[in-house]
């Protein structure tokens, strides 16, 4: 953040009273809103460590998917798991295999990456530390059948009578749809825990909303009520679409000087997004 940069934010900090950016693109994990379904759907993941099963959570964009794998992850123990993170899967087998590798720190530029060098880094990995392997991927409706066919094949790999890797897919709803091809029915058979997220309804989205006002420094009545639930109906529950609706709202009420965002102000600030979130 340059000198002006810096300037700005202080002064829209300083504005409304705020210790740290409300509505953060980034969520801290160890400082975030839960809702039921959220706590919930940590507790069946966190089971799916003891059971060894694939996980598979769908939901739609802006959902809270990667900030719910960003929460489990920051839970548990690496001194317990291998934790594979792949957030960026690539679609094609072999280049996925390199992803795995990659994210276990080999140079996959010299090891090269191809299924059975793979099970054997995981064996390895296994053996070497007692951690069982857990492997998580993000934006997983990007991958294909033929890869997450793949996949199938490292969960049947077994290691001391135990299933080599645990795996958890995240990714929207498109994934739902490629896994129940027909050619997908054994890998969907093994699914421990199919979870679907959902939006917020409209007391989760005000609760959320002044959770991040209070969360922020601020004990003020910044929204006005009607205005919370005006941004509900225009996110329907989005978390994503919530932050941004609240943020350009903050921006203008600051130019504007005003007090609170009122939902008239909140319709002009409608009327000058992008054609997801305006009129």
């Amino acid at each position: 953040m340059n000198a002006i940069e810096e300037m700005i934010t202080n002064e829209f900090l300083n504005y409304w009273g705020f210790e740290k950016i409300p509505f953060p693109k980034i969520c801290d994990p160890a400082n975030t809103f839960l809702n039921t379904r959220y706590d919930q759907a940590l507790k069946r993941l966190n089971q799916l460590l003891y059971t060894r099963e694939i996980g598979v959570v769908i939901g739609e964009a802006g959902n809270g998917k990667s900030t719910l794998m960003d929460i489990l992850l920051s839970n548990i123990s690496s001194t317990r798991y291998k934790i594979i993170p792949i957030s960026v899967p690539q679609n094609k087998p072999r280049e996925l295999y390199r992803s795995i590798s990659a994210a276990m720190g080999v140079n996959t530029s010299w090891f090269g990456a191809d299924a059975l060098k793979v099970v054997d880094l995981l064996t390895y990995s296994y053996i070497e530390s007692n951690r069982p392997n857990l492997i998580l991927i993000d934006e997983a409706h990007v991958l294909t059948p033929a890869t997450l066919n793949e996949l199938r094949l490292l969960t049947n790999t077994k290691v001391k009578n135990e299933p080599l890797i645990t795996l958890m897919l995240f990714g929207q709803p498109s994934l739902s749809s490629t896994l129940k091809l027909p050619a997908m029915i054994p890998l969907a058979q093994r699914v421990g825990a199919w979870i679907t997220l959902g939006f917020f309804n409209e007391e989760e989205t005000i609760n959320y909303i002044d959770w991040q006002i209070k969360n922020a420094g601020s004990n003020r009545e910044i929204f006005l009520p009607a205005t919370k639930k005006a941004i509900f109906r225009r996110s329907l529950g989005n978390p994503r679409m919530i932050n941004r609706l609240c943020w350009e709202s903050l921006n203008q009420g600051c130019l504007d000087g005003v007090d609170v965002i009122t939902e008239e102000l909140f319709a002009h600030v409608c009327k000058n997004l992008g054609p997801h979130l305006g009129n």
